[in-house]
C-alpha cells in the first residue's frame, strides 16, 4: 500500500513501508527509546524486519497530511515529556524537509517501560 498526497507541485506516491522504514529509524535513534512495540504492548520489534516495524508504525494520509501513530518502549528513569517531545521534532523535520510531506497528526503511545536490571 502507498501515501498519495497531492500537492501543488504535483502528486506524491510514497510507499508505507519506505516512511514506516524513516519513521522507525528516526524514532529509535532518540534518546530514551528502546525501540518500537506493537500496538498493543509487548516485546521490541525488530528493526530489521520491516512487517515487524509494521506492527509499531501506523501512517496515514488526510488532507494532504500525514497522520502517524508511533508505539514506543522507554527506557525506566526518563522523562516521557521530553522523548515524545524529541521524537516528534526529529520525525517531524525528516519527514517534512526531506519528503516535502507535512504531519498532520503525530501519536505517540509509550507501550512499554524496559527496567534494567
Amino acid at each position: 500500500m502507498a501515501i498519495k498526497i497531492n500537492t501543488d507541485r504535483g502528486d506524491i506516491k510514497i510507499s508505507n513501508n519506505v516512511l514506516i522504514k524513516i519513521i522507525a529509524n528516526v524514532a529509535r535513534g532518540c534518546y530514551g527509546v528502546v525501540g518500537l512495540t506493537p500496538a498493543g504492548g509487548g516485546k521490541v520489534l525488530d528493526p530489521n524486519n520491516i512487517s515487524s516495524l509494521a506492527k509499531g508504525v501506523k501512517v496515514k494520509a488526510e488532507a494532504k497530511k500525514l497522520v502517524i501513530d508511533l508505539h514506543i518502549a522507554t527506557m525506566y528513569g526518563m522523562n516521557m515529556s521530553t522523548i515524545s517531545k524529541s521524537i516528534r521534532s526529529s520525525v517531524k523535520y525528516q519527514i517534512e524537509h526531506f519528503m516535502g510531506i507535512e504531519i498532520g497528526a503525530f501519536n505517540i503511545h509509550v507501550q512499554t517501560v524496559q527496567i534494567d536490571e
